[in-house]
């Protein structure tokens, strides 16, 4: 499973600790991080099942079986879609990112064996 983490170059520290936390927490998942500037660019090359990033969606999700727009103002909501189902949240912990990683994991076991994965 691939996971792609995008935040603006002026949070890096904040881009770097959630992709690090994810690749020690779950170490058979394959974690990316890129300047939010390249998200289009990078979606695209690393094909990630889950995207984590800090703007606004302007990039088609192209079915992506999980898209968490997690806002660098605690303020706001993090809007999260995982196997096309939506929901908010405000200020999700590492846990509920890496529920989000499992349940995609689940998701990708299960359409292995031909069922249908839904995307975002």
């Amino acid at each position: 499973m691939r996971i792609l983490v995008a935040f603006e170059d002026e949070y890096l520290a904040y881009r770097e600790v959630i992709a690090a936390a994810i690749r020690v927490l779950r170490p058979g998942v394959q974690v990316q991080s890129a300047n939010l500037d390249a998200l289009a660019q990078e979606v695209e090359r690393l094909d990630p099942h889950v995207v984590i990033c800090s703007g606004p969606n302007t990039v088609d999700p192209g079915g992506r079986p999980a898209w968490v727009v997690l806002p660098t103002d605690p303020t706001r909501p993090a809007r999260i879609c995982v196997g096309g189902r939506y929901s908010e949240q405000a200020n999700p912990t590492v846990e509920v990112l890496l529920g989000i990683v499992d349940e995609v994991e689940e998701q990708l076991a299960e359409a292995e064996g031909g069922d249908l994965l839904l995307g975002c």
